[in-house]
């Protein structure tokens, strides 16, 4: 539920809750007062009704029967006896007289009595005095023609009263269920409102801290707690991006580390050669000639480096431009074999294509022979059998085609698959000179520009392989 439905219900609790109470509150008030559920300030006891009754229908008998006993002292002395037990008082009228009166309402004047006639099926409320009675009574003639009434009086509290100890409590019940009905749904609310609340300080202050190692439990769909979930979602993704940001300062001071490593030993080379030839230690021209080729070796290396280093930096960054083109697989693999034939040969490698397959891939040629020769002359450095075999398989996976190059070289540690394509990676560290050590990671990300994937397994019989997938262009239908 959402809160501004929980506030409307909570208004209007706080306004209905008090009302229904306060009515049974009244309720009860009046049952106390009163001695009864009737309504009104003045009715007969329930208990005591019957007794009342019976008398004053004996009183209708008589005056029917035996009007003389009216006028009986002893007789209506009794009657009054048995009505006094009831807290009830009885008046005779004849006239414009009061023949009789109960002591306690002898005070009662005949202006005070309800007039002939005017006799009601329920009892009124009269007033004598400070005192307030409700009355019962029955009209009649005397024999004479005179008219007469009986009348039976019972207390009945006055409004006045009735108001000066009701209304106290009423306030004070008022004032009390307010509090309550308030304090009860404030609590409630405030805890729903609260309780979302306190966890979005609580994680605000961790991550202020760097903590972004907990979790926020939301407890409801309600605003604040989709506000929660959107929060913990940007905690996950502060987190993630802070983690990328960490790995990336580490993957640059270690690209900065290997680079310097790597520089640093062609350099120092190209340096003592130089102060050889400066020094005259190269006093033949043979030997001169020796120092400048491997001067220019050395600096081939470092120039090589500095382009695969600037290439990879694109590439990581997506900064890299290709240009796609929809390329026969089987025939540019073939003409890359023949470009790289002798120099194959000349390293005691035989190289084959095995396989083949009529599918066009979408490739970047320039970018996919930098992957292709980036993997064959990885495998070539560590081939150390003679004759060296490196063989490429083509075969079709549905929507792609995938692409395998085999060696018979040393293979690869299991514990170290997994990392031959990160930058500057060298299984064999003694072998650090030879090779910049992101020939791998260049091809792992062309390949991943080209929407494929690229692994490494090691190979039953021996030697590693190296496959990638490419996705396949079906050829435009003809009108």
């Amino acid at each position: 539920m959402s809160i501004r439905k929980r506030l409307i219900i909570s208004h209007a609790a706080m306004i209905i809750t008090p009302i229904l109470v306060l009515v049974v509150i009244m309720g009860l008030l009046h049952i106390v007062f009163t001695g009864n559920s009737s309504s009104g300030f003045g009715t007969w006891g329930d208990t005591d009704s019957d007794t009342q009754m019976e008398l004053f229908t004996q009183l209708k008998k008589t005056v029917s029967l035996h009007e003389e006993k009216l006028f009986d002292e002893s007789y209506l002395h009794r009657i009054n006896e048995q009505l006094d037990k009831e807290e009830t008082y009885l008046v005779i009228r004849k006239g414009n007289h009061l023949i009789y009166s109960s002591k306690e309402v002898e005070t009662m004047t005949l202006d005070e009595l309800p007039s002939f006639g005017s006799e009601e099926s329920r009892p009124v409320v009269i007033r004598n005095g400070e005192d307030h009675f409700s009355v019962l009574h029955y009209d009649f003639y005397f024999q004479d023609g005179i008219k007469g009434s009986i009348f039976l009086l019972n207390h009945a509290p006055s409004f006045v009263t009735y108001a000066r100890v009701f209304f106290p409590i009423f306030i004070l019940s008022l004032i009390l269920i307010l509090f309550i009905t308030n304090a009860t749904l404030s609590y409630f609310m405030s805890k729903k409102i609260l309780r979302p609340v306190n966890q979005l300080s609580s994680a605000s202050d961790k991550i202020s801290r760097g903590d972004f190692d907990f979790t926020i439990k939301p407890q409801g769909n309600d605003e604040l707690n989709r506000l929660l979930r959107t929060f913990d979602h940007m905690r996950l993704q502060l987190k993630e991006s802070i983690e990328l940001r960490d790995q990336y300062e580490r993957n640059r001071r270690e690209l900065v580390a290997n680079i310097s490593h790597d520089l640093k030993t062609p350099i120092t080379s190209i340096m003592g050669y130089v102060e050889g030839i400066q020094d005259g230690v190269a006093d033949t021209p043979e030997k001169q000639k020796q120092y400048l080729d491997t001067i220019h070796s050395k600096t081939n290396y470092i120039n090589q480096l500095i382009e695969e280093l600037a290439l990879f930096s694109k590439l990581d960054v997506n900064r890299e431009t290709f240009h796609f083109e929809k390329v026969n697989i089987t025939a540019f693999i073939e003409d890359y074999q023949r470009e790289i034939e002798d120099d194959m040969d000349e390293k005691g490698i035989n190289l084959n294509l095995n396989g083949h397959t009529t599918s066009n891939v979408l490739i970047d040629r320039n970018k996919m022979i930098r992957v292709i020769q980036n993997i064959i002359y990885n495998s070539v450095k560590y081939i150390e059998k003679t004759p060296g075999e490196i063989s490429v398989s083509l075969t079709d996976k549905e929507k792609m085609v995938e692409v395998c190059i085999n060696d018979n070289g040393t293979g690869v540690p299991e514990e170290d698959l997994k990392n031959i394509f990160n930058r500057f990676y060298r299984v064999d560290a003694s072998r650090s000179s030879d090779g910049s050590g992101l020939g791998l990671a260049i091809a792992s990300q062309i390949i991943h520009a080209h929407k494929g994937n690229i692994w490494a397994e090691n190979r039953n019989s021996g030697g590693l392989r190296i496959c990638f997938t490419l996705q396949k262009v079906e050829d435009e239908e003809r009108g």
